[in-house]
């Protein structure tokens, strides 16, 4: 591992201009302890300096601010806006006692003192402060992390409410809250929050995009707390940008994802060959029973003849183009329906036309059948999904203490072997141990990046497209027998879960990730 650090430094101090843009600066500010004792913190201190450490392992211009008033924050943040300027990535870093006040975020600097919302709002600095400094500065990415949702006086009181505000980033912004709004972030039990723990865990993960790292810190977290904090991101970012190097991508981790990536890039399509194809290279995938399905519908959309009755035109006349288009998207009659602006009416009716070929009675089709059809098709996938998430959740909770295991084994037996010369084959097969296990660790997490992305991508286009038609009769799971077998059971089961998924998304909810608490394994 040291000599794979040195030849990463070295890469990265030979690589052409462009392997990392010229600068990578971040500002990490952590509030303890405060000039009134009762807002004082444990933590955000040990949170900048732990985060500080792991930023600059990965080459950022780090600058730590600790216990500052509001005016030492201002002009730390003016400064951290003039190196952001052309960044490749900025990245801005709080923790300590924040608030929301009529829908704006503020974050409180050490001198503050007063009981009201006039004295917070004095004292506090506003976020958008943050987000102004990042928008004049146009890194090719700014990311906002907030760690201030800890509980203090002026919520118990009623002065402001729990938590921070949903506040929406702008054009090349990733604002990642350690919570979901409106709820309260923990301290922590040890030296460090729960959730710059996670962070401090997946930033240095070489090939990890952005977004995937974020992902990761919010299932880690979620794990941690068995469902009690749920972080929350929210991007209008463009690109893919790391926070460790991007070209060192372990290839167990590509591989095992290999499945999924080819799944979703397959499965609008609407042509047979591609489906055929995910047979052969995954004969026992996930999705292969989808992938059979799709063959013989579009087999017998090529066989059937034309029709007699309306026109698909007619049809479609008085139906919304966005839906029609996200339905048949979803069935794999129709691609690239993410840019609507080229989806013309033309390629809509000749999308509906082979929907409708391959229904036994095409005459019957409407836009209605083609909805509950969509969201049928999206509710098998959310449940073949969820069984794949919960199977690997429970893997990785079982890894996770076979690791925790297995390193304090290690360093014992390194212990001994400083002295003992007769330890070291023991040594080299306990450090063997751990790399085994850490393999398998990132197998599984690479799955679980896959797999969760996936499910949350079902779930908004069934919230967005067809909330109505998602419900627990939809999905027919009875076998030829007249029973369910236990396969079907769990697939019934995941079924509703999902109905639950989509019935309880909110606009203030989407995006956090908070369906992943029903699938904690069970204590």
């Amino acid at each position: 591992m040291f000599l794979k650090r040195i030849v990463l430094v070295l890469l990265i101090a030979t690589a052409p201009a462009g392997a990392y843009a010229a600068n990578r600066v971040a500002l990490l500010i952590g509030n303890s302890n405060y000039d009134n004792p009762d807002l004082s913190l444990r933590n955000p201190v040990n949170d900048a300096e732990l985060l500080a450490q792991s930023l600059r392992d990965l080459d950022f211009d780090v600058t730590v601010v600790t216990d500052e008033d509001r005016d030492g924050m201002q002009a730390a943040i003016n400064d951290f806006g003039a190196a952001a300027e052309g960044a490749e990535m900025a990245v801005f870093f709080y923790a300590g006692h924040g608030v929301q006040i009529d829908g704006s975020n503020y974050l409180i600097g050490r001198d503050f003192s007063g009981n009201d919302v006039d004295a917070l709002l004095a004292g506090g600095l506003p976020m958008g402060a943050v987000r102004d400094v990042l928008t004049v500065a146009k890194p090719e990415i700014g990311i906002i992390i907030l760690d201030a949702c800890r509980n203090n006086p002026f919520v118990e009181s009623g002065t402001v409410p729990k938590g921070l505000a949903r506040s929406q980033g702008g054009a090349g912004l990733l604002l990642a809250y350690s919570t979901d709004p409106g709820n309260v972030a923990y301290d922590g039990a040890g030296n460090n929050s729960v959730f710059a723990e996670a962070l401090a865990n997946n930033l240095p993960t070489d090939g990890l995009e952005a977004r995937l790292m974020f992902g990761r810190v919010r299932q880690e977290v979620i794990l941690a707390t068995r469902g009690a904090q749920v972080p929350w991101v929210e991007e209008a970012t463009l690109g893919e940008h790391y926070f460790a190097n991007p070209g060192d991508t372990p290839a167990v981790n590509v591989a095992s994802a290999r499945e999924m990536q080819v799944w979703r890039e397959i499965s609008v399509r609407s042509d047979i060959e591609p489906f055929e194809a995910y047979i052969a290279d995954f004969p026992d995938g996930m999705f292969r029973q989808f992938a059979e399905d799709r063959i013989r519908m579009l087999q017998q959309a090529r066989l059937s003849g034309s029709r007699a009755g309306q026109t698909s035109g007619e049809i479609l006349a008085n139906a919304e183009p966005t839906r029609v288009a996200a339905a048949l998207e979803t069935l794999g009659f129709l691609t690239d329906t993410r840019s609507l602006s080229i989806v013309t009416q033309n390629s809509l009716t000749s999308a509906f036309d082979v929907y409708r070929a391959q229904l036994l009675n095409p005459e019957t089709a409407t836009p209605e059948t083609l909805y509950v059809d969509a969201a049928r098709m999206t509710m098998f996938l959310a449940a073949t999904t969820a069984q794949q998430i919960r199977t690997d959740i429970v893997a990785l909770s079982a890894i996770d203490r076979t690791l925790t295991i297995a390193r304090d084994a290690l360093r014992q037996i390194e212990d001994i072997a400083a002295s003992n010369p007769d330890a070291l084959p023991l040594l080299q097969q306990a450090r063997a141990d751990v790399d085994a296990i850490t393999a398998s660790q990132n197998e599984v997490l690479a799955r679980l990046d896959a797999t969760r992305t996936y499910y949350q991508s079902l779930l908004d286009n069934a919230y967005e497209n067809f909330p109505d038609e998602i419900t627990y009769d939809l999905m027919d799971v009875q076998g030829t027998s007249g029973g369910l077998s236990r396969l079907q059971e769990r697939l019934a089961r995941d079924a509703e879960q999902f109905v639950r998924h989509v019935q309880g998304l909110t606009p203030e909810n989407k995006g956090t990730y908070a369906w992943l608490i029903d699938f904690l394994p069970k204590t």
